[in-house]
């Protein structure tokens, strides 16, 4: 479950692609959130929002049980997060801290 609108990845996918598609709590494919549908991400970044054709966000799936499932070829993932947030900011603290950081969390 989650709160957030915008998935976001931290993943080197500049030689490969990466997808993401959205189960329910029985592993079925929740529609339009399909690997299909995935628009591919092809590069390596820290934060990259994953997108699908024709869907703005995932707020309808926002507060039901949701697997995400990723499909990576010739690539790493690192991390990911949901975030309610464009910006990509996921909320959580951020240890040492950071370039660009003005405190413990990532805002």
């Amino acid at each position: 479950r989650f709160s957030g609108s915008h998935l976001y990845v931290n993943a080197d996918a500049g030689d490969g692609e990466l997808r993401v598609e959205a189960l329910d709590e029985g592993g079925a494919t929740i529609s339009p959130f399909v690997v299909d549908n995935c628009i591919p991400i092809r590069a390596d970044e820290t934060r990259k929002v994953v997108s699908w054709k024709g869907v703005e966000d995932l707020s309808p799936l926002a507060g039901r049980p949701v697997r995400f499932r990723f499909h990576l070829t010739h690539g790493r993932l690192f991390a990911f997060w949901v975030s309610p947030e464009r910006s990509g900011a996921s909320n959580g603290f951020v240890a040492a801290g950071g370039p660009g950081f003005g405190g413990s969390r990532d805002a």
